[in-house]
């Protein structure tokens, strides 16, 4: 690599390391082995659909494969990997459906065991004892290893350059034997380890955890084992039955770790935790709960406290604690898959979303909401569709607003909505862009967000900072400020909403558009990083009625300081266009904001109304006849009875009355999309010497506006004006 590239090379790497930590951005997560990570959590910061991804317009797909799917797709990069019964590996472009690339394995049958990546290779291994390593993106086969003469039923575990699983005898729905676990080096297939079982069990879907420099599994004699990681010499083993006083059976889920606990279910019915210890890999029995599910081969999902389960006809949520129940989710069929979660919208009130799938002959895969204190869950959208969503065995990958799952049919789907799928920001004032594989937890609830969009920029002292955006469904045009101080790259977030923002109370006057601005992280954007902030909007013609909207009075409003606050405001005349109208507002600081309006007119309830602009085009020469209209300002809508009647004044001081002829002074109502003169009368006992006073009749109330015929003198060739 020469000097040149190597610049580049570290200038892409810092950017991206840059990105990846800043507090408020996490980077778009790849879902490269079963339930995600080495450790088996099962959790992402990835958004996923939260509505339903097969409304009208639907950007979710389905991909019919050669046969049977019961692992879990896994996802690495722009790809979905996923490996069928009949000894097949697909690599799927996870946006559009197609099949990039398959190459075949060996051992047709249920291929029970997940697959994995890393190192840039998916490795799969197979029911005939084999294990294969593919190029990531060509599928071209890297290696093949005869591992055993058992079957391979384990996810594979992907840690560093290594990978592990087990074997198992027989399996099937009844107790496996003669089970092994394995330690392979991923460069070229070369066995590191192999430790047998000590109980007698086998290895069916029992997964194997990290944690530190130690491998937890368990096995089908309820076994639980410690080994460490390079070698596998044992640490600490147990007989899960004998330590709970339970009939624990075989343990058939992964062990998930989760702070100084392990986590991990059994087909005798019990979900259990159990203390862990990091410095000597050994167990804590006396840190020990379980607690009666139903039989269970789910892996657990711990979030925030609760641990998210599921067994025979439900998926349960227990306290992380002490296995305590909270909330039972019943579903018709069993709960095999072990859930995925999303916690993107988290922001302190538990708000997650949990993705699982039933097995069962109704198959459907679900998405359920939960949130700090609830005791229901709250069903968002499931998905079914006979004879393709039948029998679905393992659980779903999230990565980057999709969700994608199998079934026993041979279906791929690939689910996402509108409201999860990103756009790219245009170029940004630093020469950066947004980016479709960078997210942000502002906080919003997901289905109020109509919109989002971001932009990066380079923050450098003296200097103006620029965000711009270019979705043509982002109200923002740009945002920009003069740097007070040296902050690096940055990134500007713009979310356009449905209703009222999250962070904000009611707003009393009429709203165009609700939205939530966002500079860094929380707290970021203030006057001591920042000076003379402006942020330049647009409002589309189209979406408003220009002869009802009073465009001089539309204003961008900020709330803080736990109420709104009008911001100044001015037009940029010099950049409308056909379809829009441009403004630009000063501000002090970044939070949630509201486009207002005013009508050109509203109805009060007044005794007295006044005209509040007049005609003063002057013309000398011949006279001829002109509408005069001047505009209400003030109504406000009466109690709709009979006889309705409008009572107004015109202040002589306004008029000219010897151009104006007063008997055509005429109040005029908007309805039906056109103006209508009414029945008006002046009120001859109400004259004075400032007004002039009249009575006009109305069926109904909307805007109205006064006219009045002038004769007024124009030069000689002026005759048309």
């Amino acid at each position: 690599m020469n000097k040149k590239n190597k610049n580049v090379f570290a200038f892409f790497l810092s950017a991206i390391i840059f990105i990846c930590i800043l507090s408020s951005v996490a980077c778009a997560s790849d879902w490269p082995q079963f339930q995600k990570d080495k450790t088996n959590s099962g959790v992402t910061k990835d958004e996923a659909p939260t509505s339903d991804p097969m409304s009208d317009n639907s950007l979710s797909w389905e991909r019919k494969l050669s046969s049977n799917i019961d692992i879990a797709p896994i996802v690495d990069g722009d790809l979905v990997y996923v490996a069928t019964g009949d000894n097949k590996v697909y690599a799927i472009d996870k946006v559009t459906g197609n099949i990039t690339w398959e190459n075949s394995s060996s051992g047709s049958g249920f291929l029970l065991a997940n697959i994995a990546s890393g190192k840039n290779m998916i490795f799969v291994p197979t029911k005939n004892g084999r294990i294969y390593a593919f190029d990531a993106d060509t599928g071209v086969e890297m290696w093949d290893v005869k591992v055993s003469s058992n079957q391979l039923n384990t996810p594979v575990t992907f840690d560093s350059n290594r990978i592990y699983f087990g074997d198992a005898e027989s399996g099937g729905t009844g107790s496996s034997s003669d089970g092994t676990y394995y330690c392979y080096d991923v460069e070229d297939g070369t066995e590191l380890w192999s430790r047998d079982s000590t109980s007698g069990g086998g290895y069916y879907w029992a997964g194997a955890a990290v944690k530190g420099n130690y491998l937890i599994y368990g096995d089908d004699k309820s076994h639980l084992t410690s080994v460490e990681k390079d070698t596998g010499n044992t640490i600490d083993e147990i007989d899960v039955s004998s330590v709970f006083g339970v009939a624990a059976n075989e343990i058939r889920s992964s062990i998930v770790c989760n702070s100084d606990r392990l986590y991990f279910t059994s087909k005798g019915g019990y979900c259990f935790a159990l203390g862990f210890n990091d410095s000597s890999g050994t167990f804590d029995t006396m840190n020990a709960y379980s607690a009666y599910i139903g039989p269970s081969v789910s892996t657990p999902t711990i979030y925030n406290g609760k641990v998210y389960v599921g067994s025979a006809g439900a998926l349960s949520c227990l306290n992380a604690s002490d296995l305590t129940n909270i909330w039972a989710f019943a579903v018709s069929g069993d709960v095999k898959s072990s859930p995925a979660l999303s916690e993107r919208y988290d922001t302190g009130n538990g708000n997650i979303y949990i993705y699982f799938t039933t097995n069962s002959a109704d198959g459907r895969v679900y998405c359920l909401k939960d949130y700090n204190g609830n005791i229901n869950p709250v069903e968002q959208w499931s998905y079914e569709e006979p004879g393709k969503t039948d029998w679905s065995l393992a659980g779903v990958a999230i990565s980057d607003g999709w969700i994608y799952y199998g079934t026993d049919t041979g279906y791929l789907f690939g689910l996402t909505n509108k409201k999860t799928i990103r756009k790219s920001g245009g170029s940004s004032g630093g020469g950066g862009s947004g980016s479709a594989n960078i997210f942000f937890s502002t906080g919003e609830a997901p289905e109020n967000i109509a919109v989002f969009e971001t932009s990066i920029s380079y923050m450098s002292f003296g200097h103006k900072t620029t965000f711009e955006f270019y979705d043509p469904d982002n109200y923002v045009t740009s945002v920009y400020f003069d740097a007070k101080q040296n902050c690096g790259k940055q990134t500007a977030i713009v979310e356009v909403l449905n209703t009222n923002s999250t962070y904000a109370t009611s707003i009393e006057e009429p709203v165009y558009k609700y939205l939530n601005i966002w500079i860094g992280k929380a707290g970021f954007a203030n006057p001591a990083r920042m000076d003379n902030m402006t942020v330049e909007f647009k409002v589309l013609k189209p979406e408003i009625n220009e002869s009802i909207v009073n465009r001089s009075t539309i204003t961008l409003n900020r709330f803080y300081e736990d109420e709104w606050r009008s911001l100044n405001t001015e037009e940029l005349e010099d950049r409308e266009d056909n379809n829009s109208i441009y403004f630009r507002a000063e501000t002090t600081g970044i939070s949630p904001f509201a486009i207002t309006y005013e009508n050109v007119s509203e109805v009060v309830t007044i005794d007295e109304y006044k005209v509040n602009s007049s005609y003063t085009k002057t013309i000398n020469g011949d006279f001829q006849n002109l509408d005069v209209w001047n505009t209400l300002s003030g109504f406000a809508m009466p109690e709709r009875t009979e006889n309705m009647t409008v009572e107004f004044s015109v202040l002589k001081s306004e008029i000219n009355e010897s151009n104006v002829n007063v008997s055509t002074i005429t109040l005029n109502g908007f309805h039906d999309d056109e103006w209508k003169s009414l029945k008006t009368e002046k009120l001859e006992d109400r004259k004075d010497n400032n007004s002039l006073y009249f009575r006009a009749e109305t069926t109904s109330i909307s805007p109205f506006k006064i006219t009045a015929e002038a004769t007024l003198e124009a030069e000689d060739g002026d005759q048309n004006q």
